[in-house]
Formats: C-alpha cells, structure tokens, sequence
C-alpha cells in the first residue's frame, strides 16, 4: 500500500516535500501501527462492497477490516463467514489480479466461539490477514486471542483491541479494566498493533447519538471515556497507537459536517490519536489527508531527535514561535518521524486542503 498514490506524480511533487512511502503487513511494525489511517469496515456478508474496496485500493488506499459482528444480522452469520471464506479464496486464485498490492486485511470477529469456528479459513489465508479486531475488548479476552492465534501456529498475526463496554464506562469498575488491559497490552506487545475505540457503543449506552450541530468534544461522556483511555493506555510502556472514534455522519458534500469532521479529526490528533475509523469512502480522503505531516512539524521533529543527547535542552523551533524542548517534545518527534514515513511531509506553504478532491 502506499497513500496517495491517486495523485499523479506531477502533483505529488508540488505538494510532497517527502513522499510516503510503501508498507505492507511486513512492515516493521514501528513503522505500521502508524499505517492504519482512515480503516474502513465492510460487512463480510457483501462480497461485491468488499470486492470494491479492495479494487478501490488505487482510488481511495485504506486498511480494510472484514466484518463478522456489529455489520452481521442476528441470523447472517453463517452467510457471512461463507462469504469470507469466498473472498479470502479469489485472492489465493489471484482473482483480483488488477491490484500490484493488497491493503491491509483484518477480520473483525464476533467472539471467540467464533473465531475458533473460522480457524481453518485462517491457516489457510493467513498470508492475506494482517490481524484480528477484538470487539468489546477487555485484557482477559485478549490474552485468550492471542492464546487461540498462538494455538494455531498464527504468531505473526496480529491484534487490535477495540475499548468500548461499559465496564470502561462505569465509574464504580472501569479502574479495574483499564489496569487488567493495560497489563494485557503490556504483555502481549508485541502482537498489538493498535487500539481503537468505540464511541457509538459508548454514547448507546445512554441512548445518546450524535448530531450534526455538534462535535463529539462537547459530549461529557464522550469526553470522560476519551479522557481515560488516553490516561491509562496511551503511555510510554506501551507505545501503541490508539485511533479515535468513528462517526456516522459521513455527507462530506455538506459543508457544515465537513467542516466540523475536519475540526473533530483536527482534535483527536491534539488528543494524541493517531487515525480515524471510518463507514463511509467520504470520510477517508479526509482523515488520511489530515495525517500528513507539516513541513514545520517535520523539521522540528528532526531537530529534537538530531540534538536529543546534544548538550542543548531547548532551541527556537523551525517556524521561529515556540519552543522545541528536547526531553517533553521526543515521544512526539518519534511519533512525527513515524507518521512522515507513511504519510509524507508537506512542502512548507503547504496545507492538507491540497490532498482533498485534488486532480487524479
């Protein structure tokens, strides 16, 4: 995979001062738990939607998670896993020919009755499935996931654990939880790519949904739940990428709902989430495009790596109206380094603006 790669080379050099660069499941994973970007979810029932957003890969590059539970009926599980099953074999017939790279695959699962029933569809492709999402995740289910992966010969395999019951919710508990998951992630590290959260299950709980006046910053609850899981898993022991919630209203052809997703997104990231889950293709030229690194963070995160052990603490930064200092400013600059990697570095004078609805 590689983003941006709808533009063409003329316009990629107007706007790139770095390019992004390739990855692939094989990526050293510092590298690609920062790839995840706009990660688009697809009902595993609808072989013609996953078809197209497999093929779209030169329109619209994204990491792609096949769904087997939220996106399924209460009686469509057995189409769905069918369906997977399908899927997953064109690709080892080589049915989708036209692509040069596949994106980033992950299968979202119900439970783990259900991944132990999808097993054998795993072993035989696992050379297409980057990871597992873990749905209502807690640190005992996820030490039993990565158990059953173990089990089945797939360690290469990944994880990603999605933060969204109410025991993270509840006050009288969610204490607890958040120290048995954090524990869990400390201890299966390495086989967790990334963390998610789930919003809408979130607000569901108090029959809350979103509106369109309104960004999800100015939810209390919302901000309360986001408020502890950066808190407890967005530390230095673990280093792992959490990527913020997903919102339903995806009409980018609105301006007011454009406007407040660009504002929304433009707040995870000072939250320090990394990516956006996303339902709609709307939503993922925008979520991508604001993961573009700035030619003034790029400069200033290669300062404070280059003069992190310097005899120097702090230094005027590149735009000349702050303060790089080196010790607080260097788990940013790694993170920056990281994401300019995937996503590229943006000529100075340059915004995000020119990566929406630019010429193909």
């Amino acid at each position: 995979m590689k983003y941006f790669n709808y533009i063409n080379e003329d316009k990629l050099d107007s706007i790139f001062y770095k390019k992004p660069q390739e990855f692939d499941k094989n990526t050293e994973k510092d590298i690609l738990k920062y790839s995840l970007g706009a990660f688009l979810y697809v009902p595993a029932n609808k072989y013609n939607q996953i078809y197209k957003s497999i093929l779209n890969q030169d329109k619209h590059p994204k990491p792609l998670a096949i769904c087997l539970e939220d996106a399924i009926g209460e009686f469509g599980e057995k189409e769905a896993i069918d369906n997977l099953e399908l899927v997953l074999d064109d690709l080892s017939k080589q049915v989708f020919y036209k692509l040069n790279k596949l994106p980033l695959i992950f299968i979202r699962v119900k439970d783990i009755d259900q991944l132990k029933r999808i097993k054998n569809i795993l072993t035989k492709n696992r050379q297409f499935i980057t990871g597992i999402i873990i749905p209502k995740a807690n640190g005992v289910l996820l030490k039993a996931f990565v158990g059953i992966l173990d089990d089945l010969g797939l360690k290469d395999m990944y994880v990603i654990p999605i933060i969204e019951s109410s025991d993270f919710i509840y006050k009288e508990v969610k204490e607890v939880y958040f120290r048995e998951m954090f524990t869990s992630i400390l201890n299966h590290k390495d086989r967790v790519l990334g963390i998610r959260i789930g919003l809408t299950d979130v607000l569901g709980m108090y029959g809350i949904r979103r509106k369109r006046e309104f960004c999800v910053y100015d939810n209390l609850i919302a901000t309360s739940f986001i408020e502890d899981v950066v808190n407890y898993l967005n530390r230095e022991e673990l280093d792992i990428p959490i990527s913020a919630g997903v919102s339903e209203l995806f009409n980018m052809d609105d301006e007011k709902i454009k406007r407040l997703y660009i504002r929304e997104i433009e707040l995870d990231k000072f939250h320090g989430f990394v990516g956006k889950t996303v339902i709609h293709p709307k939503q993922i030229e925008i979520v991508q495009a604001l993961l573009a690194v700035t030619y003034e963070d790029y400069m200033d995160a290669k300062d404070i790596i280059e003069n992190y052990h310097s005899e120097v603490g702090v230094k005027k930064s590149c735009g000349g109206d702050k303060m790089n200092e080196y010790k607080p400013h260097y788990k940013w600059a790694k993170k920056t380094m990281s994401l300019a990697y995937i996503y590229g570095v943006l000529k100075e004078g340059v915004d995000y603006n020119e990566l929406i609805e630019t010429e193909r």
